[in-house]
């Protein structure tokens, strides 16, 4: 007999809350838009998860051709995951498991696997420090390189060699993404304290004053009627625009731990190239007669 489609849906959402992991938010300043905290699980587990929300959105998704279908819940479900009877078995049993006590039976709905290289911590230990030792220079083929070296096989008993895809796996688990950098604030004096004091009331409360003097524009360019509100000379405002061109490119995507920070850097990478110009509202870029 197939279970209650209304005890389905409170396992799902169970499912679904242990694949997303807990919030990042507080109850002091709210959830919404803080995402989530990436939830530590194995590559078994997680595989068993994916299974059981695909079968059980199948299942009590209404509408559908499998809704209050189990046994077809849970071949589409196999059929979704590139896998065939077995697999559609095996989910259907964790599903009834799971909705019956939250447990997650050790069972593999894709069949038998090779162990993972990580399962050994020592192995797992030295690849975490080889990886730190690389700094930004972390790759899925250095990875692959560091374990066929011959005393690293010969340390840990390795008789395989992996694939690309593999090592990029074992990256994964190991808490990196593939993904451009966290980027902190330039490191060049921005934020020293008699900046930001002449900053805040030096700079903006004269630019504030000087504006009151100035025509406004909208967002397309075109002044609008309001005269200036302050008495006095018209104003001018010219503002000053730059771009850095740099010798050696930054990589824009590389490995990175998840948990990394962001890290100030500063401008430049390598010799640069300044390109300035001078601009306003009223007359656009500078220019000579």
């Amino acid at each position: 007999e197939a279970p209650p489609i209304a005890e389905a849906k409170f396992a799902l959402d169970d499912v679904q809350t242990l694949l997303r992991g807990a919030p990042r938010g507080t109850f002091l300043f709210g959830r919404n838009g803080v995402g989530f905290k990436a939830p530590v699980l194995d590559e078994f587990t997680r595989n068993r998860l994916n299974g059981m929300c695909a079968m059980l959105s199948f299942y009590t998704t209404s509408g559908t051709s499998t809704y209050g279908r189990w046994g077809e819940s849970a071949k589409m479900a196999a059929l979704a995951l590139g896998r065939g009877a077995h697999c559609a078995r095996t989910l259907a049993a964790l599903a009834r498991r799971y909705i019956i006590d939250r447990e997650i039976e050790n069972l593999n709905p894709y069949g038998q696997w090779n162990h993972s290289m990580l399962a050994d911590e020592d192995l797992a230990d030295d690849i975490r420090l080889y990886l730190q030792s690389l700094g930004k220079d972390i790759t899925a083929k250095k990875l692959c390189d560091y374990l066929r070296d011959p005393e690293v096989r010969q340390k840990h008993g390795i008789d395989r060699e992996i694939s690309h895809k593999t090592a990029c796996r074992y990256l994964d688990e190991l808490g990196y993404r593939f993904t451009a950098p966290k980027k902190g604030q330039y490191v060049d004096g921005h934020e020293r304290p008699d900046v930001v004091y002449h900053r805040d009331h030096v700079y903006l409360p004269r630019l504030f004053e000087l504006e009151r003097r100035a025509w406004i524009y909208d967002d397309d360019g075109n002044r609008l009627p309001t005269p200036p509100s302050a008495p006095g000379r018209r104003v001018v405002i010219w503002y000053h625009d730059e771009s850095i061109f740099y010798a050696h490119d930054r990589r824009g995507r590389a490995w990175y731990h998840k948990d990394a920070p962001a890290t100030p850097y500063r401008k430049g990478d390598g010799p640069s190239y300044m390109v300035g110009d001078f601009f306003s509202a009223d007359f656009g870029w500078l220019r000579d007669p």
